[in-house]
């Protein structure tokens, strides 16, 4: 049971350079919970911090830079998405990663675990730790928004969707700190994880006051608890409450980015439309290393992984500024590709800060517009098409009319993959509306004319063409061959097998 994830840690930090700047100390839950890490409510906060940091900046390998590995995860497996022969990715991509129960299981599970660990020593701790009400409820509300955030991650990835089988096994709820003597609880049904993600969240609610103001955006305030709770009701179909917390979360950011910022990287924080945000800086920037693989035009990025299908192009109108950005070319590296050399389908969407680091986007107004079309869609509410057709017009697309019902609902879907390309919803889209991955080989007959200028030794410009080699999906059906199908196994995480192997309460549920 000493492999399990009962046992678990706990994280202490000295603060250097504000909230996003931190070192981090590991000891072990119970040698830590007598000491002063919760003398007060400051020093509680500073657990809660380093927990979130640990979340996001934890290395297991090269490919797995903290939480984002999951948002990583979850694009490579879907359909917009062509992942090159490089390193990272490789593996999700042609759906045998999670079946095969390879890290980013585990990763994902071990962080999930330490960090509502984290959230339940700080939920259990705060009130008894000095300062005033206000702050401990807040600090209370915040942990519960963090372990809300944990369940759902759970309850989105370990199972398919709420309907297709309810009572299927995602893995246990802990509501309070374990220590290494903890007895394991059993797994928990998919129903009953979304329904404590959703009680945290909504408990979180009541407590995080109204007035307060966050020092960085990667912390809870009320508009990221409304904004998870409209994803966690989205996710479980009650399309009321979806439409409810996300057009709460709308008051506060209604504004849709430029077509400047929308071409500048997606890389700051500081976006009008960013409400949840990991910020990087140059002495923590682990989280960063994910452009490596979504950085797929700068030089400065690295694997160049995260390519769009070539067909992907042709979902964009022609007055949609987005479609701009997405064009064939050579490895970025090599600024003078020979005829015959490969290109893919580059989709300038992510780029490197100076400094090769870069935030991570972890929520915009942008997804709430979108939950509001489709939740109010459901509803039959003829709001739904306007909605929709307000990000349409902020991006230079057609306005749709004349739609409703399913049509309107599956044109929702189609802008969902447009607009959040390479932002972590492609594989929790596809389970949870119990669609089938789609892709289909692009045609290798003909070379694509790629132009490019070079200096002679008189330091003339010269623009020469040549043919390059195109390149789209090389992945087309799972991994025993068998065609792509709505409700598969190979699209979940699966429990990790040390898990399975050291609770022995894990099934013990299971009907």
């Amino acid at each position: 049971m000493k492999k399990s994830i009962v046992k678990y840690i706990i994280f202490s930090l000295s603060l250097s350079m504000g909230v996003t700047s931190c070192s981090l100390d590991t000891e072990p839950t119970d040698s830590v919970v007598n000491a002063n890490v919760f003398k007060t409510v400051e020093d509680t906060d500073k657990v809660l911090v380093g927990s979130w940091a640990s979340l996001m900046e934890t290395f297991y390998t090269y490919a797995n830079p903290g939480f984002g590995t999951v948002l990583r995860t979850n694009d490579a497996m879907g359909n917009d998405i062509v992942v090159n022969r490089n390193y990272g990715y490789r593996n999700h991509y042609a759906f045998t990663a999670l079946y095969n129960r390879e890290g980013t299981n585990t990763h994902s599970w071990n962080l999930t675990y330490k960090t509502i660990n984290n959230a339940n020593n700080v939920i259990e701790k705060v009130y008894a730790s000095k300062g005033s009400v206000i702050e401990k409820q807040r600090v209370k509300g915040q942990a519960l928004a963090l372990r809300g955030f944990m369940y759902l991650h759970l309850a989105s990835s370990y199972a398919l969707a709420v309907d297709v089988n309810p009572d299927a096994i995602v893995g246990p709820i802990y509501l309070k700190a374990t220590t290494p003597t903890t007895v394991p609880n059993p797994g928990a049904t998919v129903v009953e994880v979304y329904n404590q993600a959703i009680s945290d969240l909504e408990e979180a609610l009541t407590l995080i006051p109204e007035s307060y103001v966050r020092d960085h955006k990667y912390q809870f305030d009320l508009n990221v608890v409304q904004g998870l709770l409209a994803r966690a009701y989205l996710y479980t179909q009650n399309w009321e409450k979806a439409k409810l917390y996300s057009g709460k979360v709308l008051k506060k950011y209604s504004g849709l980015m430029t077509e400047g910022d929308y071409k500048s990287g997606f890389n700051d924080a500081s976006n009008v439309e960013w409400i949840w945000a990991h910020q990087q800086t140059a002495s923590n920037s682990n989280a960063s290393y994910q452009f490596n693989f979504l950085d797929v035009t700068s030089k400065e990025s690295y694997y160049f992984s995260f390519n769009a299908d070539p067909y992907f192009k042709d979902l964009f109108d022609d007055g949609d500024y987005r479609k701009s950005m997405i064009y064939w070319a050579p490895d970025p590296s090599n600024v003078k590709p020979k005829q015959g050399n490969v290109a893919y389908m580059r989709y300038a969407k992510f780029k490197f800060k100076s400094g090769r680091i870069a935030d991570i986007v972890l929520m915009r107004s942008s997804e709430m517009y979108l939950i509001n079309a489709e939740a109010s869609a459901r509803l039959g509410d003829a709001s739904a098409l306007e909605t929709l057709n307000i990000l349409k017009r902020a991006r230079g697309a057609q306005e749709l009319t004349g739609l409703d019902g399913q049509a309107l609902i599956e044109q929702i879907w189609i802008e969902r993959r447009k607009e959040l390309f390479g932002e972590g919803f492609s594989r929790v889209d596809i389970v949870r509306n119990q669609l089938a991955v789609e892709r289909k080989l692009y045609p290798q007959d003909k070379l694509i004319p790629y132009s490019y200028e070079v200096m002679d030794d008189k330091g003339n410009i010269e623009t020469k063409t040549v043919g390059l080699l195109p390149q789209g999906h090389r992945v087309i059906s799972f991994a025993d061959k068998s065609p792509f199908v709505a409700n598969s196994k190979y699209y979940v995480f699966r429990i990790p097998e040390v898990e399975e192997l050291e609770n022995p309460n894990l099934y013990q549920n299971l009907k």
